[in-house]
């Protein structure tokens, strides 16, 4: 959308089709992707790519050439719903035995896509309407706290300090030390006080919900899993109340979307899991759909269902005209941090993970030329670093030509590596195992999926722009939600009712593989938790490390000076040593 001379506001027909296809299939490869690599880096990859596609295909010039940002805020918002644990839910639904457990299990999936697709659209609404110069205010607090995060991991401190003060096994230290280096940044750095208070503002909502929720209260989701759903319910309030001060109800508006969007995704992707898992109708009938992996649908279906609902509130925004967020400063310092994040940070988070994984499957050498094989890939990963930093400086510069001159033709070459270079490393990293059906129907998945997303960027083109006379406020009351709206709400409940009674009569009452009992019975201390926590479809799904073993023991109450904890964690590791 540009303002031209008379005042009035030019834009691009935004393509509906487009946008919601585009979004709902880069989302749904994003998730698949965030299914092999996991945690909050895995979830920054389907968060950029949906930030880019409403961007794309949006055909406003201001979104295009904030390209870049937006991607930035989506990878931010989408990782933080990457701290909530669901493996242990979604065996809950499993537990068919029990409706009520099953009821349970979906309710709280339920709650969980929400709370992750609505802090990711109320974190990617900030680039939607807020003005350049705040936004830029945001560039040394971020840099700050990611240097702080950073130090806390490499040390080691983070899991000392979750150990020695234990809090449900939930990311307390996270919160504090982000609560502590923005309120720091903010007494020092008097000009980014408006950012780093913000950033206070998150993590205190997130200490206070954590506390209230499970601390007080004592309610706990699943555990002995983390519990750190409560601490997104305490952000996700901060959030929504920060917008509402600020009087942003378009960025409300797309939270709703968010909130509603990423519950529906999740209660009704695992339904179809659960389908395939109890082998029902068709799946049973037909040998070409037995032994498919399910979860790995379930997750596609996740983004996909997810994708496609923001989508939808950004197509909203767009067909009733939001006015642009204004440039009022120079865009070079957030957008060189932001290109240095998606392109550096966000794939050595994740692709870091395929070279223990190619050791412990004995894929590679454990020594070359008298040094251990993970030296030389570090070796590589700096280099081709060094290429992509080398890159991005020189362009900030005005000396590569590769870079494309317009907004909308780096955004695209901007999808197509967000995209590609996470595929690229997750098909290295299962490649040994593509011999098996299941792992190459997968993967096919992925690229053929890809394939299409990169056909709808790639043809994407500036479009005639059109005068709109009276763009929308983001402080409208026009952007409230519509009375359909609250139907669909009011239908939410009926829904997880529905959903948990078609999935008993499915599974003829016998509790599915991999389940777990949430108020029926009590179970045993290792072998059902181990097989349906770790363990699906005869392979182990989840990295245990011995100081998550030892948290696992004090949430049953045992502590360290015990004889039962040494017990508790030697009766783990032999269950999980029996499954491998």
């Amino acid at each position: 959308m540009i303002r031209n001379d008379t005042g009035k506001l030019n834009e691009a027909q935004p393509g509906i089709a487009r946008m919601i296809v585009l979004s709902a299939l880069a989302m749904s490869v994003g998730w698949g992707f965030r299914g092999n690599y996991g945690h909050e880096a895995g979830a920054m990859v389907p968060g950029a790519l949906l930030a880019l596609s409403l961007c794309l295909a949006s055909g406003r010039p201001d979104w295009w050439s904030r390209g870049t940002l937006l991607a930035f805020l989506g990878a931010i918002g989408w990782a933080f719903g990457g701290q909530m644990s669901y493996g242990r839910v979604i065996g809950y639904t499993a537990y068919t035995a029990s409706y009520w457990d099953v009821a349970y299990g979906y309710a709280s999936l339920f709650v969980i896509g929400a709370l992750w697709g609505g802090i990711g659209a109320g974190i990617l609404a900030i680039g939607l309407t807020m003005r350049r110069s705040e936004l830029e205010k945001y560039v040394g607090p971020l840099v700050a706290l990611w240097v702080v995060w950073f130090a806390l991991d490499m040390s080691g401190a983070t899991d000392w300090l979750s150990e020695r003060w234990y809090f449900y096994d939930t990311d307390w230290v996270a919160a504090v030390s982000a609560l502590l280096t923005a309120g720091i940044y903010a007494l020092v750095r008097r000009e980014s006080r408006s950012a780093a208070g913000f950033m206070v503002l998150l993590a205190a909502g997130w200490l206070v919900g954590c506390g209230l929720l499970t601390g007080v209260l004592g309610l706990r989701m699943t555990p002995p899993r983390s519990d750190n759903w409560s601490g997104c319910v305490g952000l996700m309030v901060a959030l929504a109340a920060w917008h509402a001060r600020r009087r942003d109800r378009a960025a409300l508006f797309l939270i709703g979307y968010g909130l509603l969007a990423g519950g529906v995704g999740f209660a009704c992707g695992d339904f179809v899991h659960m389908l395939g898992r109890s082998e029902w109708g068709p799946v049973g009938a037909w040998e070409a759909l037995r032994g498919l992996d399910y979860w790995k649908w379930m997750e596609q279906l996740f983004g996909l269902i997810m994708g496609a609902g923001v989508a939808w509130g950004a197509v909203l925004l767009l067909t009733g005209h939001l006015e642009p967020p204004e440039e009022d400063t120079p865009s070079r310092r957030l957008n060189l941090i932001a290109l240095l994040f998606l392109l550096v940070v966000m794939m050595w988070e994740n692709l870091h993970k395929n070279v223990p994984a190619w050791r412990q499957g004995q894929h590679v050498l454990d020594v070359f030329f008298g040094l251990n094989t993970t030296w030389w890939f570090l070796l590589v990963g700096l280099l081709l670093t060094a290429v992509v930093v080398l890159a991005i400086v020189r362009h900030y510069q005005g000396l590569l030509p590769l870079a494309p001159e317009s907004p909308l033709g780096r955004a695209q070459w901007l999808f197509l590596l967000v995209l590609w270079i996470p595929l690229v490393g997750d098909l290295l990293k299962a490649f040994p195992g593509l011999k098996g059906k299941t792992m190459f129907f997968v993967e096919l998945s992925f690229w053929l999926t890809a394939g299409v997303c990169s056909l709808l960027v790639v043809t994407i083109g500036p479009e005639r722009l059109r005068s709109v006379d009276f763009p929308t406020s983001p402080e409208s009351h026009r952007w409230r939600g519509s009375r359909r709206v609250k139907i669909v709400w009011a239908l939410i409940g009926p829904l997880i009712l529905l959903l948990a009674w078609l999935t008993v009569c499915a599974s003829s009452t016998r509790p599915l593989p991999g389940s777990h009992p949430r108020f029926s019975t009590s179970e045993t201390e290792s072998t059902a938790m181990v097989s349906a926590q770790c363990f699906e479809q005869g392979k182990l799904v989840t990295t245990w490390r011995p100081s998550n073993l030892a948290t696992r023991c004090r949430a049953r109450g045992f502590q360290r000076a015990e004889p039962e904890y040494q017990t508790c964690v030697a009766a783990i590791s032999n269950d999980l040593r029996r499954w491998e």
